[in-house]
């Protein structure tokens, strides 16, 4: 049971890496997705494991305070989102 719980959780561990880098590197337009990915392997895996956490944790809390204004909020939320990622 243990090896299949590892074997789904580094795709995943991996998919929310990738989304964390992708949304700093939007944020942070001077700095391009490779140097961010690469300043982040740089650190130890425990602080690499909370900025990852903490980037998805404010995302999680952007998308709740946007969802207070409806779908209207959401819809902006998610353009914010894409515009970043993008």
């Amino acid at each position: 049971m243990s090896n299949r719980i590892a074997s789904l959780a580094t795709p995943a561990a991996l998919f929310c890496r990738s989304a964390a880098v992708a949304l700093i590197a939007g944020i942070a337009h001077r700095i391009g997705f490779d140097e961010v990915e690469a300043r982040l392997a740089a650190r130890p895996a425990q602080e690499q494991a909370l900025l990852v956490g903490a980037t998805l944790v404010a995302l999680f809390l952007a998308a709740l305070l946007a969802a207070q204004a409806g779908w209207i909020g959401m819809l902006l939320f998610w353009l914010a989102v894409i515009v970043l990622a993008r």
